[in-house]
């Protein structure tokens, strides 16, 4: 039942935004309406990222425009919205981890693997100055456009037990996402690299079948890992990337004042994203250590660099197997 409401509801959506464009386009009163969503809740970065973009489309836009954005997941999942935006109904802009458009382009991948980015100071200069720029140029063709990247939660080792320094990774097994990217990383770091589905990590831990994981603060909060592995091994193997998409066919439907308009609305929105939630993202882990549920721990600068040259081989070939040397070789450039 909630299946097909979801689909009526989607439906009904998309017919009205399909005609509410129309009507503008052909230069009536009625307005151009856009449609975001996101399945998270509307506390969350990404639905007031969307907020923001709206706010700021409708300041650079002189002509009569409505935007609406969902949360919660009441038009579906990322997944849905994809592929909505590609075919240029229902959803005309929304965030989405990058994985969700590789089935058009491999590279997306190469967003946002481990040990990709040398710091945070490297990862925003990558994404202001679109280290990404031929990903974006072919989904465009695809159907889809990146008009702004946010992301920046940074993600660390949440370990039943303390370490000092790499030398104790050998024996931790860590629980690790399905992609063989993964787990060739880790595992190349020096862990025992095991993959478990997501909802099974809690009592895994628990049970021992994994020492941890490795994410974000936002999940070790949500999900309350702390209970069951409260050391926080400060790595920052990975800054998230997470692209906002709009549907280029409903783009390019647009007169060209709108389609300026949500370019440089996306960009300054994507900036505020990223700067939100990297201090969010920080702000989160001191507060979960001031009420005593984790205890941060800093590995040696030399540790960290370790960890960086023993992962490389394994990102190399990543890029290798799906074609995105030209992105690995433009990252690495502005480090």
């Amino acid at each position: 039942m909630k299946k097909f409401l979801i689909v009526s509801l989607v439906l009904i959506i998309g017919f009205g935004t399909l005609f509410a464009g129309a009507q503008g386009e052909a230069g009536a009163e009625r307005p151009i309406r856009l449609v975001g969503a996101t399945h998270l809740p509307a506390d969350y970065v990404f639905y007031r990222m969307m907020e923001v973009f709206a706010e700021k489309v409708k300041e650079y836009y002189d002509g009569p425009i409505e935007i609406e954005v969902h949360h919660s997941g009441d038009l579906g999942q990322e997944k849905d919205f994809v592929e909505f935006m590609i075919e240029g109904i229902s959803v005309d802009f929304a965030i989405a981890a990058p994985s969700w458009a590789a089935t058009w382009d491999k590279r997306v991948s190469f967003m946002d693997p481990p040990f990709l980015f040398k710091d945070l100071d490297h990862w925003d200069r990558a994404l202001s100055e679109d280290a990404f720029a031929p990903i974006k140029e072919d989904l465009i063709k695809k159907g889809l456009r990146i008009v702004g990247y946010g992301g920046g939660g940074t993600r660390n080792l949440i370990l039943n037990q303390p370490v000092k320094g790499t030398e104790d990774f050998p024996n931790i097994l860590l629980r690790v996402m399905g992609s063989p990217i993964q787990a060739n990383v880790f595992n190349a770091v020096g862990f025992k690299a095991t993959p478990l589905d997501y909802l099974e990590v809690y009592n895994g831990i628990k049970t021992g079948v994994v020492d941890g994981l490795e994410n974000e603060s936002a999940a070790l909060r949500s999900m309350k890992f702390y209970e069951v592995a409260p050391n926080i091994v400060l790595t920052r193997h990975a800054i998230t990337v997470r692209p906002l998409f709009f549907s280029e066919k409903r783009f390019q439907s647009f007169p060209k004042e709108l389609q300026d308009a949500i370019l440089k609305a996306g960009e300054e929105a994507a900036a505020w994203h990223r700067a939100t939630e990297t201090r969010e993202d920080a702000e989160a882990l001191k507060e979960m250590e001031a009420e005593g549920k984790i205890k941060l721990i800093e590995l040696p600068p030399e540790d960290l660099a370790r960890m960086q040259a023993a992962a490389r081989p394994a990102l190399e070939a990543f890029a290798k197997e799906i074609g995105a040397e030209e992105i690995l070789a433009n990252v690495d450039s502005m480090r």
